[in-house]
């Protein structure tokens, strides 16, 4: 077992322990010593199976109960991370996401073995290129090829990988991950946390397709969203759909493309998107 893991099993012991208001004596009840417990919460220290148990007998926690709230806790942190950079993106804070590339960089690092801390590294390295207007190293988009192609399901982690990077995939890729995504309706369709992740999905292939003047394939996932029927729940979502759609208009030589453009950021900065609607009328600028 890694220390990290060590610490984050301690971690839930301490929250649960705190929630049913036991102190560390009425949670060892005599089994073994006090400090050792609150070593093990700190994760300063392990203990062996029959200690664990012990514990979880003596709080009256079924194993089954603890596993769901360990798991919560390590996918809080996970979401942690994740908010951060989506945060840090529009607003270009490369403080914030050189912390979290030597974050995953050391990680990667200190167990190899771990893919996730690998692609989690390069998610990172993505952010930062798109930040810097840079390039990803092909082996860096190989790996995360490699990776999506062996999993048979993807679940929101891949979801996420794929909105972050589809930047720095070649049209064939983008393609071929974009109709897979397609056909995933019973993903997105009934769970909100999904439906907007694949709205962005979709939304970074309009995006990346109309800057590379591929308007057949922007206007396929155009049209997708729009059966789709964003709710007014998405309001950022539906904002920046009608962007695309003033600029697949441009585009094509439509006058009012650019001002459906303009339209779209103006109304951005007026809900409170400064950094996403700043972002926009610099794109708008170079056109």
């Amino acid at each position: 077992m890694s220390k990290e893991m060590d610490f984050k099993i301690g971690k839930t012991v301490s929250i649960l322990r705190e929630n049913k208001r036991m102190s560390l004596k009425e949670m060892t009840a005599g089994a073994f010593s006090e400090s050792q417990l609150a070593k093990f919460e700190k994760g300063e220290t392990n203990l062996t199976v029959s200690k664990f148990f012990k514990l979880l007998d003596n709080s009256n926690i079924y194993l089954d109960e603890f596993q769901h709230i360990y798991e919560d806790y390590v996918a809080s942190e996970e979401l942690k991370f994740q908010q951060e950079l989506a945060e840090a993106y529009p607003k270009r804070d490369i403080k914030i996401i050189k912390k979290w590339l030597n974050y995953w960089h050391e990680k990667a690092k200190e167990e190899p073995e771990k893919k996730s801390n690998k692609i989690n590294e390069i998610v990172v390295k993505s952010i930062l290129a798109m930040t810097q207007e840079s390039i990803v190293f092909k082996e860096d988009v190989l790996f995360l090829t490699d990776y999506l192609d062996e999993v048979s399901e993807w679940g929101r982690y891949e979801i996420w990988i794929f909105a972050n990077c589809l930047r720095f995939f070649d049209d064939n890729s983008l393609k071929y991950y974009g109709l897979y995504i397609l056909g995933k309706t019973n993903f997105y369709q009934s769970v909100q946390l999904n439906k907007r992740m694949v709205i962005r999905v979709f939304l970074n292939l309009i995006d990346t397709f109309l800057k590379r003047n591929n308007l057949i394939f922007a206007k396929k996932y155009i049209n997708h969203l729009e059966e789709m029927k964003i709710s007014i729940d998405f309001m950022y979502e539906k904002i920046i759909l009608q962007y695309h759609k003033g600029h697949y208009h441009y585009l094509q030589h439509y006058d009012s493309g650019k001002a459906t453009m303009t339209k779209c950021a103006e109304t951005l900065e007026e809900y409170g998107f400064l950094a996403e609607a700043r972002n926009l009328y610099e794109e708008i600028k170079n056109l």
